[in-house]
């Protein structure tokens, strides 16, 4: 299930997996929007991860960031957000 600006539930289950596979203190993810919602306690299969991760940017890295860069990067997503003005609020995900 996936609804909100701050993580989903696919969200939680990549992030938790690049942090544990890529050794990293902090993972991000694009915000997964696609894909059906499961039911709790249904299976995850191979398909469903497909499903879900078939995007144009689909690769993970593992990079070093200071953390004012992480700072930039973080205040730029939430000015996308929840800018005042409407016309510069472009979605994103945090």
């Amino acid at each position: 299930y996936r609804r909100g600006n701050f993580n989903g539930t696919w969200d939680d289950l990549l992030c938790q997996a690049m942090l544990e596979e890529r050794d990293a203190d902090i993972a991000l993810s694009p915000g997964v929007r696609w894909g059906p919602s499961l039911i709790p306690g249904q299976d995850i299969t191979r398909e469903d991860i497909f499903n879900v991760t078939s995007m144009t940017y689909g690769k993970a890295y593992r990079t070093e960031m200071t953390g004012d860069f992480l700072k930039v990067v973080l205040e730029d997503v939430a000015d996308n957000i929840f800018n005042p003005d409407p016309y510069y609020q472009h979605g994103g995900d945090i």
